[in-house]
């Protein structure tokens, strides 16, 4: 058994670089170069790749016949998913990254909202289901959009807008943080 647990603690800090697999917004919302772990894509014409993204977990319990629904949703950054390439390390585009991650957490302030309320009925699993895709999907709708629009960073006009963009939304759903 010792044996076991000893090359699966190797193999996890091999896998991971010895370092955490992911944070989460609430444990550290501000990025840092030293966050971008991941081995660069020299093939890609990017510069730098951020990975993040929403989770949910629910469950309920009936209390005096209603439907008690208990739900944490979380927005995470995965470091050895991230990566920068040598030599385009600057401040532009590790705050062209930030937001990346601040759309990440926007959507899962909007996942809570919904969650909240949300009123339980039959079919509790089907309705969580739908609602998360659908905040899925426009979280990625919206990462798409917002690399198009500043041209991963380069469209320096546009980029001030979606960074306006996006902090009037944090501010908007400030109530959802958890």
């Amino acid at each position: 058994m010792s044996k076991y647990f000893t090359i699966v603690l190797i193999l996890f800090i091999t896998n991971n670089n010895g370092f955490v697999g992911k944070f989460s917004y609430a444990e550290k919302d501000t990025l840092e170069w030293s966050d971008f772990r991941g081995k660069p894509k020299f093939d890609s014409h990017f510069a730098a790749s951020v990975n993040t993204g929403i989770t949910y977990q629910w469950s309920y319990g009936k209390d005096k016949g209603e439907i008690e629904l208990n739900y944490q949703v979380d927005s995470f950054c995965y470091p050895s998913l991230s990566w920068v390439k040598k030599g385009h390390m600057s401040e532009d585009l590790l705050s062209h990254e930030q937001l990346h991650f601040d759309i990440s957490e926007l959507h899962a302030r909007i996942m809570r909202k919904r969650l909240k309320e949300y009123k339980a009925g039959k079919n509790i699993r089907r309705d969580l289901n739908k609602m998360y895709k659908l905040v899925e999907r426009m979280r990625i709708n919206m990462q798409e959009r917002y690399d198009e629009e500043t041209d991963h960073s380069k469209n320096k006009v546009n980029q001030a807008k979606w960074d306006k963009k996006i902090e009037t939304l944090m501010w908007y759903y400030r109530d959802y943080t958890k």
